[in-house]
């Protein structure tokens, strides 16, 4: 990896700059490159180990969780290889979205990822291809999550479905819902147990502040960010 010199004047514990992340950020996307498949709808990742989801589910995690890497880059080369793997994968490659289903988490990713670069990504699709995708979306607005984090994961695909005006209702119900779950979870001094009890963990910082305050931000909701 080709890293910028170090910047001890703006960074001075580190040395790393905004440059020294995308230039990571640019060489995690370019390094997974090889590992998808020609459709481009899965991302086999080296490894012995299959998940106890199975390869097509870890297929697809290998795929969300980079595409949601290069919208935070916002990589318009990047983002048009994810076009393609995204018409792919919901015409029939991607596992459909359960209960408690790995999938869940990684229709998460692919809505956030869909609503940080809808000018990029997703109004640049064939409108086949939306309503495809909108519809596999759509079934995380249901599924059940497990009692913790995953209560998030319907929030962030029914923002984005919300905002594009698919299934609106269910979306906001999904919402209403995820949102007020976790709040039963808050114990004060920003901190959340992940789920009913003590459970404390990297989840606190990871999922209870991030994928809500994501949420207000993209909906302009001064309320939720106070």
């Amino acid at each position: 990896m080709q890293l910028p010199p170090a910047d001890r004047t703006t960074s001075p514990f580190t040395g790393y700059t905004r440059a020294h992340w995308e230039a990571a950020a640019d060489t995690l996307l370019t390094a997974v490159e090889p590992y998808a498949t020609r459709d481009r709808a899965l991302y086999h990742l080296p490894g012995d180990r299959t998940s106890w989801s199975g390869r097509l589910s870890d297929g697809l995690e290998g795929y969300a969780r980079t595409l949601l890497l290069a919208a935070f880059r916002r990589d318009e080369k990047a983002l048009e290889r994810y076009a393609d793997g995204l018409a792919a994968g919901v015409s029939g490659v991607w596992p459909r979205i359960g209960d408690r289903s790995q999938p869940l988490v990684e229709a998460a990713s692919i809505a956030l990822a869909l609503r940080l670069t809808r000018d990029l990504l997703w109004d640049r699709l064939d409108d086949g291809v939306r309503q495809r995708a909108a519809d596999w979306l759509g079934d995380a607005l249901t599924a059940e999550p497990w009692p913790c984090n995953w209560e998030l994961f319907p929030v962030t695909v029914g923002g984005f479905l919300a905002e594009i005006g698919h299934r609106p209702d269910a979306s906001r119900t999904a919402i209403d819902r995820g949102l007020e779950r976790i709040e039963q979870w808050y114990v004060g001094d920003g901190w959340y147990t992940d789920g009913d009890g003590r459970k404390f963990d990297y989840y606190n910082g990871w999922a209870m502040h991030l994928y809500p305050v994501l949420h207000a931000w993209l909906e302009r909701d001064e309320r939720l960010l106070e």
